[in-house]
């Protein structure tokens, strides 16, 4: 009798145990793993990819703001003949990386 109240008592701990890591492993596949946003990033000295913007592109500095801990300048370009524009990250280094860009933008004020 004592055996098996000891063999019930063991198949339940494993079956909770194997519950709790069912649980763990799908709890933290959903919350721990975020989408990641793959995308090609084009990096340059920054006075090469600003010129690159405003004598190519059109575009002109409309925004900019620096990172809280002084590491990066974001810069807003855009060009109102074209509505294109481009996000560039620009470095302590002096290497400015266009993030993203677009067409068919508008600009709210």
């Amino acid at each position: 009798m004592l055996i098996n109240n000891t063999l019930k008592q063991t198949k339940t701990y494993k079956i909770l145990l194997l519950m709790f890591f069912i649980n763990f492993y799908f709890s933290y596949n959903i919350y721990a793993n975020p989408t990641q946003i793959v995308k090609n990033v084009i990096c340059k000295e920054s006075s090469v990819m600003k010129s690159y913007l405003e004598n190519n592109q059109n575009e002109k500095l409309a925004w900019l703001g620096v990172a809280q801990n002084g590491s990066t300048i974001t810069e807003l370009y855009i060009s109102k003949n074209t509505n294109t524009w481009t996000i560039l990250e620009t470095d302590t280094k002096g290497i400015s990386c266009a993030t993203i860009g677009g067409k068919d933008s508008k600009l709210i004020e």
